[in-house]
């Protein structure tokens, strides 16, 4: 019987690779939102000219029970989202995203359409161009968060954080990119196969990570570094004494438990992890909570968490840092995904990282020697992404690489060969460059908008009164909705 072979082309690997490159790295300081609304402009022209590759790809791939199933579950993510989206009550918000987010139903198909991708496109047999272009992405991302710390970034912000926020525009989310790129990097250092040079960059490259991560003082960042580098030492120990693997197993997530009650303030570590910021992270995980039980089919609408955060937040959180606190995330995707798309979406969401998370242990299994070691760090990466989606937001710029990573272990576990690049028919050159060229338009128009909401943003303040009386009373009706309703269960 002849063996399973699977199409490759290089011209989609390009989009996927340097798509995501370009979303974590691409800003415009002109724009009143200069980080994510580039980002996701970026994320969506890359993933619908993806998307114009993918669909004469699904016939082919079928035959691969993993890619089958890939294919499956991202479909029926992608079905929840767009059931969300017709059901929304503002188009405008589900379909674009909140103001500085960008995480509504055009982000996520993108997201989508790349984790497809990813695992139709990345083998064993090309996974190091993906590592290389963590390793530039990784040191550009860095290297730019060095010189902010050094002050001598060449733009002006207006940042009231940490000076590093690098291409992503907050420290956390730096921290938390970087933690991924770190992982890769290390276990690139440790590919024998490689060229000298290649592994003395990232072997550089892992140091530089870890030193501008522990400047942001991102506590995260640190961890899930940590996380994802136990991982690969655990594998490679494995490779050498099984048994020494097992106890290094055993007390990593002894450690790990010890740490979770640190976080909590409890334990021998509480004053080395323990932050109040844990404490308010509850708070918006209970207000999500609260809307997916309210609204446990559909959610409260795409992105529109902020929308509705007054209402459903309650009283402990009001008293812990006042009436007038706002917030446009649950710091919990999962919580996240339920309160704003309902059931289905969180179900789709969970079916989507189980199935990546089985897959990885596949993989594990099918490879050894350094190949393991590379495709641990991978699995690591995308567990460090993984595990920070439980304490914060989805920034556009991280996201990427955790749907891309999450694809790259579906493909990478599939052992089939290459076949080298098919012949391609005239109508899947066309379509692919036709769907970008929609989305474009798409962006532009979308470019107009923020502009637009930019200007809004920056006008003074109303002098009519009945005006700002107005706004007085919708701005605390929810609050008041949320301290009743809470008062009334006392």
């Amino acid at each position: 019987m002849a063996k399973k072979t699977r199409t490759f082309s290089r011209a989609p690997l390009t989009w996927l690779l340097c798509g995501g490159s370009l979303c974590t790295l691409f800003f415009w300081s002109a724009l009143a939102d200069p980080f994510n609304a580039p980002k996701s402009w970026i994320l969506s022209v890359a993933g619908f000219w993806l998307l114009g590759w993918v669909v004469f790809q699904i016939g082919d791939q079928w035959q691969f029970a993993p890619l089958k199933w890939a294919t499956v579950i991202s479909g029926g993510f992608a079905f929840a989202l767009t059931l969300d989206f017709i059901i929304g009550s503002n188009k405008y918000i589900s379909f674009f995203g909140e103001y500085g987010r960008r995480t509504g139903y055009l982000s996520y198909m993108a997201l989508t359409i790349f984790f497809l991708s990813a695992s139709f496109l990345i083998h064993l047999g090309n996974v190091e161009r993906l590592a290389f272009t963590v390793l530039i992405t990784g040191f550009i991302v860095a290297a730019y968060g060095l010189l902010q710390y050094s002050k001598n970034d060449f733009i002006n912000w207006n940042n009231p954080y940490n000076p590093i926020v690098s291409s992503l525009g907050n420290p956390d989310f730096a921290a938390a990119a970087m933690s991924m790129f770190l992982i890769v990097s290390f276990g690139v250092s440790m590919q024998s196969k490689y060229h000298l040079w290649l592994r003395v960059f990232a072997g550089f490259n892992t140091a530089l990570l870890a030193g501008v991560i522990y400047l942001t003082h991102v506590l995260q960042g640190l961890i899930t570094s940590v996380l994802g580098v136990i991982i690969i030492l655990i594998v490679w120990v494995h490779q050498k004494r099984k048994f020494l693997a097992y106890g290094l197993s055993v007390f990593s997530i002894c450690l790990g438990i010890t740490s979770i009650f640190a976080m909590l303030n409890h334990g021998p570590l509480a004053k080395f992890f323990y932050k109040p910021s844990v404490i308010y992270r509850g708070d918006y995980w209970r207000a999500g909570w609260r809307m997916f039980i309210q609204h446990p089919l559909f959610g409260v609408g795409l992105d529109r968490y902020g929308a509705y955060f007054r209402q459903y937040r309650d009283a402990t959180q009001s008293l812990r840092r006042g009436p007038g606190l706002v917030s446009n995330g649950a710091h919990n995707i999962p919580i996240q995904l339920a309160a704003t798309g309902g059931i289905l979406l969180l179900l789709a969401y969970l079916g989507m990282t189980l199935f990546v998370a089985s897959r990885g242990i596949v993989a594990l299994k099918r490879v050894e020697g350094e190949q393991q070691i590379l495709v641990a760090a991978i699995l690591g990466a995308w567990i460090a992404y993984t595990a920070q989606s439980l304490i914060s937001i989805d920034n556009l710029a991280i996201a990427i690489w955790g749907y891309i990573l999450g694809g790259t272990i579906i493909g990478i576990s599939t052992s089939i060969q290459n076949s080298g690049r098919p012949k391609v028919s005239i109508y899947r050159q066309v379509l692919p460059g036709s769907l970008a060229l929609v989305f474009v338009i798409v962006s532009a128009i979308f470019w107009a908008e923020q502009n637009s909401a930019g200007k809004v943003l920056r006008q003074p303040n109303p002098k009519n009164q009945t005006q700002l009386q107005v706004y007085k009373e919708i701005s605390q009706k929810p609050f008041m909705t949320g301290l009743l309703n809470e008062c009334s269960r006392n």
